[in-house]
Order: C-alpha cells, then structure tokens, then sequence
C-alpha cells in the first residue's frame, strides 16, 4: 500500500510504517524485520527508522539492502583518480554525442567501415546504480573506432564542435585506455552478483554466499594480477593503436603530489601502471565489499549452524540467535533439536543452498524450534529492490492528466498493476461498484 508522507523524520516516518501495518490487520508483535537504504533517517543510529521501531520491537533487525550496500561499494571504489576522471570522460563522450548533427557523423563512421556493430549509439552512464555502468563502458569500447574517427572528422568542422571534439580526443590517453579497461574487467565481476541480489527470492545465506564468491574472485585476480593485467594491457594497446601512438608513461618528476610516483625496477609501462591503477583498484574494490557486506555476515552468523552438519561448527553464536529470537523457549531443548537437525543433514547428505531449501525439509512438528528460525530467516529482508522497482514504475499507473488522484484509487491501480494475472469480470466490477451509494441506480 501507499502512505501520504508529510515529513521525512525519522520519528514521523517510523510512526506511518507502524500506522500502515496497524490498518493493514498486520501484528507488529511478529516483525522480526526491516530492510531500508543507507540514509540518515532510515538507519540513524539514535533518530533513524530502524532504531525507532527496533525501540518498540526489539526482534525487528535491521538489514541494509544488499543492492544499496553493493552500490556504494562500486561507488566508493570508483573514488580513485584515473578511474573517476575515466568515467567522466566517457559521461562527455555521450553528452556530446547527443545531439542529431553530432549522432549522425557517429552513424555515418559505423556505416561506412567494413564491420558493422550491433550497437549504433553510446549509452549514459547510470547515475545511481554505478554497477549498471557495465553497459555503458562496454558499449564505448566496441563504439571506439567509430568515436575516434568521428572526433577526427569533426575536428574539421567550422564552429565549436571543433575544439570540443579536439579536446575530447586529446583525452583519451594512455592512462584513459589502460582505466576504461580495467573498468570493464573489474564491473563484469560485479555485475552477475548486482543482478543476483535483485532477485525476488534470494534470502541472507545465498546473499552472503554470493558476496564471498565475489569477493574470492577478486582476490584470486589480485594473486594472479601479472597474466592477467598483460592481457589488460594488450586490449588498451589494440585500442592505442587506433589512435596511432604507444602506451607510455607521462614524464615523472622527482615530487609528485597529484599522481603515483612510484620507485619501480623496470621503467615498462605495462609494470606502471599495474601497480598504480589496476592493483590499487582492485584491492579498494576488495576492501569496499568486506567492508559493506561485513553487516551482512555479521548477521548470518547466528544461523550458520542451521545449514553446517558439521559437530564442531561454533554453537556460542547458535546460542545467542536463540536467546534473541526464541526469548521463551528451553535452550538445552534447542541445542538438542539442532544436533538432531544436524545429524538429518548428514543422513541426507545434503546442505541446503538458501533458507527456503532447508524450509521445506524441516519439519514444524519434529524441529518446531529449528523451523521457527528458518521461518524468520526467510522474511528477513535482504534488498529492497523489488519495492523501488514498483515505486519506479508508479509513473505507469498514475495518470499525467489525473493530478488530483487520491491515495484509494492509487492503491487500487497499483493492486490492478501488481495482480495483473488475475482475471476479472465485468460482473464482478458491477457487484463491487454496486455496493456504494451512487447519485445514478445501476440497472441491471
């Protein structure tokens, strides 16, 4: 459902939450989550959302959305010079691209080489999902020939596309080369696990799990950076060669403030700039995931022993978990349900991937303990994606000529919208418009 919001407080928008599951029939004595962003008044530690309901409701945990989370990891990675000022000369690629006279010189250079791509125009860089920038960097890099001699014969041009284009081109060095590659590389190991944690039915395991694949991945570049940088290097040399010069390195002067000066034993290029772009990159990019998905594992923890078989897992958070969640219940009697759980896995042979797997295989009446933590596993909410997908959507549901739409026919449309599948008749709209008081009887 959708609520009015007149204030964006903390206080004022944990008490329309609250007022909303109230009139909804919802019993806030079994909310056992909240899942919001990373902003101030949603996550506040004394004044946020979360602690104001937390204060009400204790067992109702907090979970960063695992999309946001990764969002701000990417961003905060991108935060490296070479790196930052590489995007931002691909966002002016396109912004000077986007006009028809500019396009067309771009269309005109596709059409008339000899191998024709499957995209015909760049693509923005997404302003707010940095892992969505994939498409964009990937697209510029197949578009580059093409952007190049475009640049060049608008660089001949009689006005001020000239000088822009000049200064465009003249840009694209080769520290902007050996960046926008390393960009692609270092995006498309995020980008399977940014659309994984979009999904509706991922739950805190999977989503942990995910994580640590990402994170091992990276790690396992990092070891093996040398042979995998030299092929990094070689696709920013095919793309060198477009423009007609080498990869090398600017002229370095004894005191460097603004850029890597680094004391190196072999003056290669290639050696240059593996050490001051692509490994410090990737090690932020390391640090940035353990550090926002830390939370997250944190959090995990507790149920770790529900999917491990294994008699020497750690029990003391297990038990910490129980005395959070299960406030009523016989410790010792969910210790034992857990060892019997364990030993079922084992007979089974099996370890469930996420919380829904292991659902169906316990059973309330044998494990009513172990059941009841799975259950709320499950509704812990890890992304939020699925609700501010709806909300972006919103658009398509609200009339741009109904200005004066109310809160009932928008919550309406929007069940209209949501439950599209369901089929009604138009004697089933005829019963319920029926029902209220109307100026004009309804003759049947």
């Amino acid at each position: 459902m959708f609520v009015e919001i007149h204030s964006l407080t903390g206080v004022d928008l944990a008490s329309a939450i609250l007022n909303g599951l109230n009139v909804s029939g919802i019993n806030c004595d079994f909310l056992y989550g909240q899942g919001y962003d990373g902003a101030a008044n949603m996550s506040g530690q004394f004044k946020g959302v979360k602690s104001i309901i937390q204060a009400k409701y204790p067992k109702a945990l907090y979970v960063h959305c695992v999309a946001h989370s990764l969002n701000l990891a990417v961003s905060s990675a991108c935060d490296l010079q070479p790196i930052r000022n590489c995007l931002g000369v691909i966002e002016k690629l396109y912004c000077f691209f986007n006009t028809p006279k500019r396009k067309n010189a771009l269309f005109e250079a596709i059409s008339n080489s000899d191998l024709i791509p499957s995209i015909k125009s760049l693509k923005r860089l997404c302003a707010t999902r940095w892992i969505q920038r994939y498409d964009a960097v990937n697209d510029f890099v197949q578009l580059f020939p093409y952007v190049v001699v475009s640049l060049e014969t608008m660089s001949s041009w009689k006005d001020v596309t000239a000088v822009e284009a000049n200064m465009l081109r003249n840009a694209m060095d080769s520290e902007f080369l050996i960046s926008v590659q390393i960009i692609k590389v270092l995006f498309s190991y995020g980008l399977p696990l940014c659309k994984q944690l979009q999904s509706k039915d991922i739950d805190l395991k999977e989503m942990v799990g995910l994580a640590e694949d990402n994170v091992n991945a990276l790690k396992q570049l990092r070891t093996n950076i040398e042979p995998e940088f030299k092929k990094i290097f070689d696709e920013a040399q095919k793309m060198a060669e477009v423009l007609d010069f080498q990869i090398v390195v600017k002229r370095i002067n004894k005191r460097q403030i603004n850029r890597a000066n680094p004391s190196l034993s072999s003056e290669e290029p290639e050696d240059y700039f593996r050490v001051t772009i692509c490994i410090p990159y990737i090690e932020s990019f390391i640090n940035q995931l353990e550090l926002r998905f830390l939370e997250h594992h944190n959090i995990f923890k507790g149920f770790y022993c529900l999917f491990d078989n294994n008699e020497d897992s750690n029990e003391a958070d297990f038990e910490s978990l129980v005395s959070f969640y299960l406030t009523h219940n016989d410790l010792s009697t969910t210790l034992g349900e857990l060892k019997m759980w364990k030993l079922k896995l084992a007979r089974l042979n099996i370890k469930p991937s996420n919380g829904i797997d292991a659902l169906k295989l316990c059973s309330p009446v044998i494990f009513p303990n172990i059941h009841m933590l799975l259950k709320i596993l499950c509704t812990l909410p890890v992304s939020t994606a699925t609700p501010e997908r709806m909300f972006s959507n919103l658009k398509r549901v609200k009339s741009y000529l109904r200005n004066t739409m109310k809160e009932d026919r928008l919550n309406g449309l929007t069940m209209l919208s949501v439950y599209r599948n369901i089929n009604l008749t138009p004697e089933e709209v005829i019963d319920e418009l029926g029902q209220k008081p109307r100026k004009i009887d309804i003759v049947l």
